[in-house]
């Protein structure tokens, strides 16, 4: 299995930690390790190599923490230079283009916090038995609260029923209480070439683009895909683009003490605090 790791993003919501050239992904905020280190460690357990999606600035912030980690393997990890972003179904596209179509792929963005490496362990053996069957496979998050600020999954069981975009609070409250509703991780587990196929009935002008960008890329030690190519791919999230027309996707309820540190609260919820409550 390769560990599609999104390394895009700013991290806006926590401007001034999070900046342009040292994003949240980045900045060393647990136990002197960041997320990006974090999210290695964690999916190197589960996962045979890396193949790290980023643009140009994010691509030397990557190389220098695995250098820092000796556990790392670096020769383990493969890189796809973007130089423009456009969103997460292109870079994934690209990636699983770059992969033998049979490969298990699981995508993970560089961000996001995962405290019950048990039960990661134990989802990801489902995840990875439903992708064999030849499924998308999307994580949620078994929420703990009525938040509005995260998209949610309805499902039946495993089926997924409906993504739904982020809610107002009366409806994050039904959400919260109706007990089949997640809330949508960003994670994803499949085969590269079954990904592929549904790119291409879904989103085929994304697809073609895609290949083209990715047959004039220049390979040295990494991918790097040109500039006009990759602005001539439509961007798009894999939500819109494949996941909420899909026939095929399955859900893995989640519970395994997550969180995007997207925001001060949320960091605040993480930190150790002082006597005063202050971190």
């Amino acid at each position: 299995m390769t560990n599609i790791i999104l390394c895009g993003g700013s991290g806006t919501r926590l401007w001034p930690i999070s900046r342009t050239l040292m994003p949240k992904q980045f900045v060393k905020l647990f136990e002197n390790k960041s997320l990006f280190q974090l999210t290695v460690e964690r999916n190197s357990k589960v996962c045979d190599k890396n193949f790290l999606v980023s643009n140009a600035e994010q691509y030397f912030l990557a190389i220098d923490q695995l250098e820092e980690n000796a556990t790392f393997n670096i020769k383990n990890s493969t890189f796809l230079l973007e130089p423009v972003g456009r969103n997460t179904a292109p870079a994934i596209a690209l990636a699983c283009m770059a992969l033998d179509k049979e490969e298990i792929v699981l995508v993970t963005p560089s961000d996001h916090l995962i405290k019950d490496e048990a039960e990661y362990e134990k989802v990801l053996v489902k995840a990875k038995g439903l992708a064999n069957e030849d499924n998308l496979v999307t994580f949620g998050i078994t929420p703990t609260f009525a938040e509005t600020g995260f998209g949610y999954i309805e499902a039946n069981g495993l089926d997924v029923k409906a993504f739904h975009e982020k809610p107002d609070f009366a409806t994050a409250n039904k959400y919260f209480n109706a007990e089949n509703y997640y809330w949508n991780s960003g994670m994803f587990c499949f085969k590269a070439g079954v990904f592929l196929d549904e790119l291409k009935k879904y989103s085929p002008l994304m697809y073609e683009s895609s290949l083209k960008a990715l047959e004039n890329a220049t390979e040295n030690n990494m991918t790097r895909i040109k500039h006009d190519d990759m602005l001539n791919i439509p961007e798009d999230s894999i939500d819109y683009a494949v996941m909420e027309k899909s026939h095929i996707v399955k859900v893995v309820p989640s519970d395994i003490n997550w969180s995007d540190v997207g925001s001060f609260d949320s960091l605040f919820e993480e930190l150790p605090k002082d006597e005063n409550n202050n971190t």
